[in-house]
């Protein structure tokens, strides 16, 4: 658990090599992306690791899947009508069954 607000990408510079930090940070990647990877490192750092041992760009497709997957996902009408109804991002992602870990 979190005890304080964190910048992007501080928890995953913390498992991830800073080569890999910095490859994430060149690939133009939004700030959504940088969270993504924040939570897998919080929750999933082995295989955060694991996955950055398969190269830079096993990683680079990962992420850039989950963060399409997501903003799909949150940009949809119904996520809308959720976050209206006060439900968070984190809360729509679930009950709309995606995986949250790596």
């Amino acid at each position: 658990m979190l005890d304080r607000q964190t910048y992007p990408l501080e928890i995953a510079s913390k498992v991830l090599k800073p080569e890999m930090i910095r490859e994430v940070r060149s690939a133009g990647f939004s700030n959504s992306a940088y969270l993504i990877l924040d939570r897998w490192a919080l929750n999933s750092p082995e295989k955060l690791r694991k996955l950055e041992m398969e190269g830079d760009l096993a990683l680079i497709v990962r992420l850039d899947q989950q963060q399409s997957l997501e903003k799909r996902i949150l940009s949809s009408e119904s996520a809308r009508q959720a976050s209206l109804r006060g439900m968070s991002d984190f809360e729509i992602l679930q009950s709309c069954g995606i995986e949250m870990n790596l």
